[in-house]
């Protein structure tokens, strides 16, 4: 009988940690620029994001976030990251709590009823000629993005082996060579993946 029982629970377990409050999901504006390094064999790969988060439920909910960043040996692990809540209410928080080779986490503080849109900017020493930024993750928040707007700046003199996404807006400006993407109702098939010539 406490066999049945505990197998029962076990099977019951995950639908019960799912029905638990949520943040939404609601966009995402992501800026990725590719540099020369202080090296000549090393390039800086900085990724800044506004994500907008709401909280739809009558009480407040604090949840710890983890999000992955890919380092290998020629992709160095995040570093210099920034977490930064643009236009917070009361009781609204957030706080960088691990970091690792695999990517970092912070814990979020929202009140009820309320919308945030949050601001994470970190970046990577590249040895290799490739950059990567984790977007599969988007599907793990039970829908697709309203929208994710993309854009990828390369300095002067970095060219892509090809694109990330098909048929990009391109553009030039004093920076370097823009690559620009829009989407809406986003369900990424493929992660965010910049190779280089």
């Amino acid at each position: 009988m406490n066999l049945r029982l505990a197998l029962c629970l076990a099977a019951l377990l995950p639908a019960m940690l799912f029905a638990q409050a949520r943040y939404g999901f609601e966009g995402e504006k992501l800026d990725f620029s590719l540099l020369r390094g202080a090296s000549p064999d090393t390039l800086l790969w900085t990724v800044r994001g506004d994500f907008y988060l709401s909280n739809l439920h009558n009480e407040a909910l604090s949840r710890l976030i983890v999000f992955p960043v890919p380092s290998t040996p020629l992709i160095g692990m995040a570093s210099d990251v920034k977490l930064d809540l643009l236009e917070p209410v009361d009781s609204m928080a957030v706080e960088l709590a691990g970091l690792s080779e695999k990517g970092f986490s912070f814990r979020l503080d929202m009140p009820p009823r309320s919308f945030a849109k949050l601001r994470i900017s970190y970046s990577q020493k590249i040895s290799g000629k490739t950059a990567h930024y984790v977007l599969l993750t988007a599907n793990s928040w039970g829908r697709p993005l309203p929208f994710c707007d993309i854009t990828l700046t390369l300095e002067p003199g970095i060219e892509l082996e090809d694109y990330p996404f098909p048929s990009p807006e391109v553009s030039s400006d004093g920076t370097g060579e823009v690559f620009h993407w829009q989407f809406q109702h986003f369900s990424p098939e493929r992660d965010f993946i910049v190779r280089i010539k």
